[in-house]
């Protein structure tokens, strides 16, 4: 059963004045049992994101008494739950609570230890943890010692909202691995251990090859912004960026890169590095000389952590006062990535908790546009893209 928080009511106060008013339980006849994380669940008819706050209780009477709202009722299995019509996310807000999802059982302990390990990565950028997000989850199902479909996917559930945390800023780590359940999730149904095991494997395979292709394709896409010749200004490291720049270098245009240290990591030291090995001429600048060599620059390109819903970057500290100067000089600044960092977590309203010390945000105004797979996007278009990606995205 569902109902509405009413001003300032306590969740847990709703749903057992819910559970009384609808089957007629008064609060000594049930026995909370578990309280789920919170999650969020898109409604494209009133444009609304609804916040659903689980909670699952044992009944002590099988006597049910219906008030107004209700004609019938009938008591059924969780796992039949899927063939009746619900509301909205009934299945997924129950998968919260019918396992303890903070205890990591024994099978999953070397899966939950490289989580951490992937939460400290300060080295790797969002594109690798995306990916190894997947991974980790598909290595989650073969170590798993479910004896059934169900527990099965609640270790990979336990697995992913672990994940989700370890790298807020990083937005295709929530998406890759939400896209994936939410694939297992649909084909989950009536299947054995084995048939579930193969179907991970099968789509985090699909998911991983189409996260490279949409790379691979981001990167060509922005060769078409790279001036014929004349002065690039990087920032931080990215895959996405080095690609275009090696294809338009290959391609014949004359370009020179002014590669920032990106303070405090340094990534912009390897970027440099790996610039120079392909070939194309670098300059490796401190931080705070872009204001100075800005005037020389014709285009600055980056990568991004997240695009936010209102066309904002979250990138790496220094970018938004590399944003401020670009646009005193009239020099463009566009973001590379693929559209699966469009944050479906900021798109649901969920709270995002970034390290001052290590990223900021750049607002739309200094974003001169947004190259995916998908083409050039301005911010504004951001929104519409994330309704269309959190579709087939597990909330």
């Amino acid at each position: 059963m569902s109902g509405y928080l009413e001003g300032a009511e306590e969740p847990l106060t709703r749903a057992i004045t819910e559970i009384h008013e609808e089957v007629g339980l008064a609060s000594g006849q049930i026995n909370l049992l578990r309280i789920g994380e919170p999650l969020r669940a898109f409604d494209a008819e009133s444009d609304t994101v609804w916040v659903v706050h689980p909670f699952l209780f044992e009944s002590k009477s099988d006597s049910v008494r219906l008030d107004w709202e209700n004609v019938e009722y009938k008591w059924v299995k969780p796992e039949d739950l899927a063939a009746y019509q619900t509301v909205p996310k009934l299945r997924e807000t129950l998968d919260r609570v019918l396992h303890d999802l903070q205890r990591v059982p024994t099978s999953l302990a070397s899966v939950n230890h490289k989580v951490e390990q992937l939460e400290e990565d300060r080295v790797h950028g969002a594109s690798f943890l995306g990916r190894q997000g997947v991974m980790l989850l598909s290595e989650a199902a073969e170590v798993s010692d479910a004896r059934d479909a169900a527990s099965l996917f609640f270790h990979l559930l336990l697995v992913a909202l672990r994940l989700r945390n370890a790298q807020p800023a990083m937005a295709n780590i929530w998406n890759l691995t939400g896209r994936l359940l939410y694939r297992v999730d649909q084909g989950r149904s009536g299947e054995s251990v084995s048939e579930v095991r193969e179907l991970i494997q099968r789509e985090a395979a699909r998911i991983l090859e189409q996260a490279a292709d949409d790379s691979e394709n981001a990167s060509r896409t922005a060769t078409q912004v790279l001036p014929g010749e004349g002065s690039i200004l990087t920032h931080s490291y990215s895959n996405t960026v080095r690609r275009s720049l090696e294809l338009g270098f290959k391609g014949g245009r004359r370009l020179h890169v002014y590669a920032t240290e990106s303070y405090p990591g340094l990534e912009g030291k390897q970027f440099a590095k790996e610039l120079i090995a392909l070939g194309v001429p670098v300059t490796l600048i401190a931080d705070s000389a872009v204001s100075a060599v800005m005037r020389n620059v014709k285009l600055v390109l980056v990568g991004a952590d997240s695009v936010l819903r209102d066309g904002s970057l979250v990138h790496k500290t220094g970018t938004m006062d590399i944003g401020v100067s670009a646009k005193k000089y009239g020099v463009p600044l566009y973001s590379t990535c693929e559209s699966v960092k469009f944050s479906v977590r900021d798109f649901l309203g969920e709270p995002l908790q970034l390290q001052s010390a290590l990223f900021d945000v750049t607002p739309p105004d200094l974003i001169s546009g947004y190259i995916t797979e998908l083409g050039r996007l301005a911010p504004g278009q951001v929104k519409a893209r994330l309704k269309d990606l959190q579709r087939d995205v597990y909330p």
